[in-house]
């Protein structure tokens, strides 16, 4: 990854976190979203040649009893951030009803991604602008866990940049909160996504990975310091590291970041 900029953070407007009638409504637990430019630069040996795609993500928690795809679409795109891949975590709506939504709010063609039919638990939904990218495929699995507050799963998809051909697998998780932390279960969550990540890169082993999720933990925790170093516990798989460098809250009560976009 080269020519990473840090977020930038914008916070919705008191008008946006109202319904249609003017009562509040819980649009997103969320006060601040992360926008992030990330380039991606392969480089072919044989040719001496460099190709890099450069696109925007932006990773949002929705709050999970509200499914008014309108005007959460409205909160989502405050000050007009225009990302390229959207990753909403803890959505109830239907797929098809919030990309529509997203679509209608933002003037961009987006399309939710393939093998999230049925909801299977709380994960990283994944949403894309079909002009820039094509998906390849894509999935969602309910981690075999213990996890609490609800099921959680792992959302994965195969996007193809259209310009350019470069390949990225996107996708993420939502990981259970306890209090003290429950890095044993966390590990547990991970390795449900990281399985699929891992096959993905199998299958298209020129593809860069970026994925982001609500982990629930700052990223100085044990657990995502060893994340960042390939380690799942009993489970060993490819290192990234935190290419947002969120260093606000993410969570309407303050506190260190929670949710992260990592690469």
């Amino acid at each position: 990854w080269q020519g990473i900029c840090p977020s930038t953070y914008f916070e919705p407007k008191d008008s946006i976190l109202t319904s249609a009638v003017g009562s509040p409504s819980p649009s997103s637990k969320m006060i601040r979203a992360a926008l992030l430019m990330l380039t991606m630069v392969n480089g072919v040996a044989a040719q001496n040649t460099t190709s890099s795609t450069t696109f925007k993500v932006l990773e949002w928690n929705v709050y999970w009893q509200n499914r008014d795809v309108w005007g959460l679409a409205g909160l989502i795109m405050v000050n007009n951030p225009q990302p390229d891949i959207i990753g909403l975590c803890e959505l109830t709506t239907p797929m098809q009803e919030m990309a529509a939504a997203l679509t209608g709010v933002a003037k961009r063609p987006y399309a939710a991604q393939p093998g999230r039919d049925a909801w299977q638990g709380y994960g990283t939904d994944i949403f894309y602008d079909t002009t820039r990218w094509e998906a390849l495929e894509g999935g969602v699995a309910r981690a075999p866990c213990s996890s609490w507050g609800g099921p959680r799963a792992g959302n994965w998809v195969v996007l193809r940049e259209r310009s350019t051909s470069e390949l990225l697998i996107t996708g993420g998780t939502h990981l259970s909160a306890c209090n003290g932390g429950c890095p044993e279960l966390n590990q547990c969550e991970l390795r449900n996504v990281y399985s699929h990540f891992d096959a993905m890169k199998a299958k298209y082993p020129t593809a860069r990975v970026a994925w982001m999720g609500d982990l629930n933990q700052a990223k100085t925790t044990p657990m995502l310091l060893g994340a960042f170093e390939g380690d799942l516990g009993n489970y060993h798989t490819f290192l990234l590291e935190d290419v947002a460098l969120t260093d606000r809250n993410t969570h309407m009560n303050g506190g260190a970041a929670i949710d992260h976009i990592f690469a």
